[in-house]
């Protein structure tokens, strides 16, 4: 290939290689290899200065056309970046403000918070269990042995481990039994699960929160005054009535149901609503978890947040929390 030739074909080169810098780094890049010491150019300008002089005559305004041609070029391609640049970086004082939409907490969460708060402050420890849980745990130490009928009262999720989801926290009472010598005050909020019918109050899963004291000459009196602080605590209301009536639970001896009633409330919470069981420990409970019942006496409860949460806001569906409708949700910002 001759002179001229390298010179037509370095034009073209050199003119597709500065095109294609997108930036000022690629296009200082091109620069250096067409234009630099060791460029291009500079390899046919040594070839060009051993030509003859008729070759130089004839090629002369050539090279200079294609030096040109590539300085030109790089001129050019260095501006229209730097306006690219200064274009990217302008503000349109015109154009509307971007609309931010926060977060908010889930009311459930924002309930289970004050939950936690309210039982810190009566000394009881915040604790939890796993949600696959031993059938041992979950009935077993519960007092609810296989042949149990109480097991029909709790449709469960069973695994093909043999294991299952918890139908209850109760299952973390069973488990703290005997690793935690008494006294102690303890609080779960956590999910549980049961295979049963979503309708306007149950679902088939929801947060539970259980808790349980044991200690010495440990009465239902006690159990009532921590069942009420806790309701006027997270209600925030002074006016809520209680009433217990009661029931069976194979875990407690004597079982109750806990009825609240809101005074000036709509619809359904105007009446009398069940909040939650609770009793005192069953002795064989205690037995059971290494814990001598001549000696130590307890009291456990259990309800439902999302119940709780019902109240607290004058939500007649539960629903409304798993339901996913932002509409909703949105209501609850803290």
């Amino acid at each position: 290939m001759g002179l001229a030739e390298d010179l037509n074909a370095l034009k073209e080169e050199g003119l597709a290689l500065i095109s294609a810098a997108g930036d000022e780094a690629s296009l200082e890049e091109a620069r250096i290899a067409l234009l630099g010491r060791n460029g291009r150019v500079k390899d046919l300008q040594k070839a060009f200065g051993q030509a003859s002089p008729e070759e130089k005559r004839e090629l002369g305004r050539l090279f200079n056309e294609v030096q040109q041609a590539i300085k030109s070029a790089f001129e050019d391609q260095k501006d229209q970046l730097s306006a690219g640049a200064a274009d990217a970086g302008a503000i349109d004082v015109t154009e509307p403000r971007p609309t931010h939409r926060r977060g908010s907490i889930h009311p459930i969460s924002q309930v289970a918070q004050e939950v936690e708060r309210v039982f810190s402050g009566m000394g009881y420890d915040i604790i939890d269990g796993p949600h696959i849980e031993e059938d041992e745990f979950n009935f077993g130490r519960l007092n609810i042995p296989e042949d149990h009928p109480a097991r029909d009262a709790q449709d469960t999720f069973w695994l093909k481990t043999g294991k299952l989801l918890r139908t209850h926290t109760s299952s973390v009472q069973s488990r703290t039994y005997p690793i935690v010598e008494p006294p102690f005050r303890k609080v779960v909020v956590g999910k549980v699960f049961r295979y049963e019918e979503v309708d306007a109050t149950h679902d088939n899963n929801f947060t539970q929160v259980e808790g349980f004291l044991v200690d010495k000459d440990i009465t239902v009196g006690h159990l009532v005054g921590t069942i009420k602080t806790m309701i006027a605590a997270v209600l925030q209301r002074d006016d809520i009535e209680v009433r217990l009536r009661p029931s069976f639970f194979p875990f407690v001896e004597p079982g109750f149901e806990v009825d609240v009633r809101s005074p000036g409330s709509s619809g359904k919470f105007a009446n009398w609503v069940e909040l939650l069981g609770c009793g005192m420990i069953h002795p064989k409970v205690l037995s059971i978890g290494g814990i001598d019942p001549d000696v130590y006496t307890g009291f456990a409860f259990g309800m439902g947040l999302e119940r709780l949460t019902m109240i607290r806001h004058d939500i007649n569906d539960i629903r409304l929390f798993n339901g996913g409708d932002l509409r909703g949700l949105h209501q609850f910002k803290s």
